[in-house]
């Protein structure tokens, strides 16, 4: 079995062309192989799981309706397209529905680590202030000054993070919920691989 062309020639009239050794690899992952021609098998990883990383941030491949697979000529007659298409739009959705649940859970968590954070900011902050009342006036300046910008930057460091967990890992989520929608809404065509047949 052949490699499939870089990923921006494997999507084009024809629709998304997929290679496999055996149609159940396009859900199970196959043992490692390095010397196999499927690139699933040299990677060790399922079908499903090896067009998501083609589809990702793939505006191009997202658009493709037809996913053919081409599978060895003694294993193609046997494989039944609108099963396999009913069963990858399954999977496709599950998937979709395990995505929405982490992105509120995303959102929930990076929420409350947002209020924690906005509380210890205001105690360094109000900690920082001490540093430049009459309270402290008689430690050296330099000390001072260390303790009042280090207590803001460590309130202020607090922050990021929370900001980091809702405004950018959610972006992640989202994208990966775009290919599976890709995916899902892609119809199988089965094919004998004719370059395996012209071989044997």
């Amino acid at each position: 079995m052949n490699h499939p062309s870089p990923p921006n020639d494997t999507a084009h009239s024809a629709g998304l062309v997929f290679q496999l050794t055996d149609i159940a690899d396009l859900f199970n992952a196959p043992r490692i192989d390095p010397q196999s021609r499927s690139p699933a098998e040299v990677l060790g990883v399922s079908g499903v799981d090896y067009l998501l990383d083609l589809l990702h941030m793939n505006k191009k491949m997202q658009r493709v309706r037809t996913l053919v697979i081409l599978l060895p000529p003694d294993r193609a007659p046997s494989a039944a397209a609108e099963q396999i298409t009913r069963a990858l739009h399954r999977v496709a959705e599950q998937r979709i529905d395990r995505e929405r649940r982490a992105l509120r859970g995303t959102y929930r968590s990076g929420w409350k680590m947002f209020g924690i954070a906005v509380i210890l900011l205001a105690v360094c902050l109000g900690l920082a202030s001490i540093f430049t009342s009459d309270l402290t006036e008689r430690m050296r300046p330099l000390a001072r000054t260390t303790f009042e910008y280090g207590f803001e930057i460590i309130g202020w460091v607090l922050l990021w993070h929370p900001i980091d967990v809702l405004a950018f890992a959610p972006l992640a989520i989202r994208s990966r919920i775009t290919a599976l929608h890709a995916l899902a809404s892609m119809d199988v065509v089965i094919r004998a691989d004719q370059t395996v047949a012209n071989m044997q």
